[in-house]
């Protein structure tokens, strides 16, 4: 019996990385006001998936219109809870599309959303 067939993607294209993490709360010693700071969990290898002209269109009015799509290896240490700093910004994962199968190299489609107030210079 076969295997079903999935998507390949060739290794040079995951040549970025982003980093996973959690936001958690730091008390600011000169001023005693809490902040939220990214906590660095691990850092992975990504390809960014470029949305297709119908996808772009779709997505107007949604909450998928300013997102990103982020695909990686598959990996069990991903889940929503989790924040993703990528390129400087930081992101919540509003999505994930793994690939469970048995097959010998399985990736995980990543949508984000940028969030707000988190993209400063701390963390």
């Amino acid at each position: 019996m076969a295997m079903p067939k999935t998507s390949t993607y060739a290794p040079y294209l995951f040549n970025k990385t982003a980093d996973f993490g959690t936001t958690k709360s730091v008390t600011n010693e000169n001023t005693g006001v809490s902040e939220s700071t990214f906590d660095k969990q691990f850092t992975l290898h990504v390809y960014p998936q470029k949305r297709s002209l119908d996808m772009q269109y779709r997505a107007l009015g949604t909450d998928y219109q300013d997102a990103r799509t982020l695909v990686i290896r598959h990996n069990k240490r991903v889940t929503q809870s989790l924040r993703v700093k990528y390129e400087g910004e930081k992101y919540k994962i509003i999505s994930i599309s793994p690939d469970d199968s048995a097959n010998y190299q399985t990736y995980d489609f990543l949508t984000l959303q940028s969030v707000e107030g988190e993209n400063s210079s701390n963390g």
